[in-house]
């Protein structure tokens, strides 16, 4: 098994009152919409070239939904788009909180505007859980050939996310280094997963 370095994030912007780690050289982007709040990751590219792995970590302020009605939501929306596969949805904590996990399979002509696409299956796993009246949606995404490959970065992730002011076990992940998050490159031609609008 190959060792991976792993990154602390930690925003000094109050819409990101958490942490978490990543793999140490992927690139972060924050982001600010109206009743949103996340931070995607973004990971390598699979071997065509053609979609990156990522990480998102969002939240949707004042949802009235469940964990487990947003998972089901997730699930129905991405069914309608995409004619997805759900491969299951399972129950976990995520700092210290009941979690619903919502896992689906899907194809997806890559790449994006070419005259010769070529149907690529996708994979994505996402967690849902509340704080308050605040939506956490924790999600990964990557092609079939590379999704193994990565899961366990993203259950690093999910293991270790916690809020700053919130006491918590203390979680080992070897080697962890403590860096200010690099942004990703506006003309980085990595694709980026839409964000499911249905919660909003």
């Amino acid at each position: 098994m190959i060792e991976r370095g792993y990154v602390v994030f930690q925003s000094g912007k109050s819409q990101f009152p958490y942490t978490f780690l990543y793999p140490a050289g992927w690139k972060t982007r924050e982001i600010v919409e109206k009743g949103y709040a996340g931070v995607f990751v973004a990971g390598p590219r699979n071997q065509a070239g053609t979609f990156s792995v990522s990480f998102t970590v969002g939240v949707m302020f004042e949802i009235v939904q469940t964990a487990k009605e947003a998972a089901t939501a997730f699930v129905s929306s991405h069914r309608l788009a995409f004619g997805c596969q759900e491969l299951g949805q399972i129950s976990t904590t995520v700092a210290g909180r009941p979690a619903v996990v919502a896992e689906i399979a899907y194809s997806m002509p890559l790449p994006l505007n070419s005259v010769k696409p070529q149907d690529t299956l996708i994979r994505e796993r996402r967690v849902f859980f509340k704080r308050n009246s605040h939506l956490y949606e924790l999600d990964y995404a990557a092609t079939e050939e590379d999704y193994e490959t990565w899961l366990g970065a993203f259950q690093t992730l999910v293991e270790s996310f916690a809020f700053p002011e919130e006491p918590t076990d203390t979680l080992s992940y070897r080697p962890v280094v403590t860096a200010v998050p690099q942004p990703v490159r506006e003309e980085s031609p990595e694709y980026e997963a839409e964000r499911d609008q249905s919660n909003e």
